[in-house]
């Protein structure tokens, strides 16, 4: 789900190399517990190649079994220093979309009540420029008024803990919603959801989670959302009901320009960042998570979502606007793991 939901531009040199995917690392995140104790520490981050500690807290957001090592450094439960790699990269320097990366989103009425039909069509989903172009324009298609692109990693790429990153230069028509977010790969099974005023049903969101990277509505030019939706129990209705943190928005300055979004995601926290500076943090679990089958959700592996939506919440698209492209240079995952 998209959100309802600062610094000056900084350039980020772009890489020579071309896409990487690598599906073994991101599966081989220990998901096993705990084997380090400690309690929470500082506030790590990915910023450095080595990372040292004075205590167990101190790798507390990296994975679920790191702990400090005899040489002051992040390591493994069996001692292994840790070491921040990258498990995924996109660079869009070939002429199409990778397809063992990224696959299509397509139709109509996905999501918050939007106008735009997504198509896979190069009209709406391109390479250019070395980059990868999202583009919404006003056309009768299909039955709808709008379409647009919309990307994701799903049965392709997915991970559990990291640090999650685009560099992307946002459209400024009105009614445009750039999302840039993460779905479970996997969740399963469907629990009873009431959220108030839709009826009842049962399905998989929010009880099974998502989070979103960043979120720019071009109503509100400059400012960047960040979220987290969840379950939480309701009692009355023996039925989940929508839990969302959001923080305060951050702010950037010209966001047509190239900004970095990012999310650093552990067991943890979860951390924000816009072109490298930290904008909020969210401890988790959240204290009102709903565990669904007695699981975590914010424990398993995400697959990674880019999509140009339009109108929603009530925030209307308006035709002589259009077209409007989201451009994304890259998009990068990164961990912390065993050197090898």
């Amino acid at each position: 789900m998209e959100a309802r939901t600062p610094s000056p531009l900084r350039a980020v040199p772009r890489r020579a190399a071309r896409g990487l995917v690598r599906h073994g690392h991101a599966a081989a995140v220990a998901l096993a517990a705990s084997a380090c104790g400690g309690s929470v520490g500082p506030q790590t981050t990915s910023s450095t190649h080595w990372l040292e500690c004075r205590e167990d807290s101190d790798c507390n957001n990296l994975s679920l079994d790191a702990c400090c090592g005899a040489d002051g450094y992040c390591a493994s439960s069996a001692g292994v220093r840790l070491e921040r790699r990258p498990v995924f990269a996109q660079e869009f320097a070939d002429d199409a979309l990778d397809p063992s990366a990224f696959g299509y989103e397509i139709g109509a009425g996905i999501r918050n009540d939007e106008p735009q039909t997504y198509t896979d069509r190069p009209e709406n989903v391109r390479i250019e420029g070395d980059a990868l172009v999202l583009t919404a324009r006003a056309e009768d298609y299909e039955g709808a008024a709008y379409t647009s692109g919309s990307v994701n990693t799903e049965g392709r790429f997915a991970f559990t803990f990291g640090r999650v990153e685009a560099r992307l230069a946002a459209p400024s028509g009105r009614g445009c919603s750039t999302a840039f977010w993460m779905l479970p790969e996997a969740p399963a099974p469907a629990v009873n959801t009431c959220i108030d005023p839709d009826p009842c049903y049962s399905g998989t969101w929010p009880a099974w989670g998502d989070i979103t990277i960043a979120n720019l509505q071009s109503q509100v030019p400059g400012q960047v959302l960040g979220a987290v939706s969840y379950g939480v129990w309701d009692e009355t209705t023996s039925s989940v009901s929508h839990g969302v943190v959001t923080g305060e928005p951050a702010t950037v300055v010209a966001p047509e320009d190239w900004h970095v979004y990012a999310v650093e995601w552990g067991p943890a926290r979860i951390d924000w960042y816009v072109d490298d500076v930290q904008v909020r943090t969210l401890a988790l679990p959240p204290a009102n998570l709903y565990l669904p089958d007695g699981i975590d959700p914010f424990r398993q592996p995400f697959h990674l979502r880019l999509n140009l939506a339009l109108g929603g919440f009530d925030q209307a698209p308006v035709a002589a606007d259009y077209p409007q492209e989201l451009r994304i240079d890259w998009v990068r995952v990164s961990q912390w793991l065993p050197r090898e």
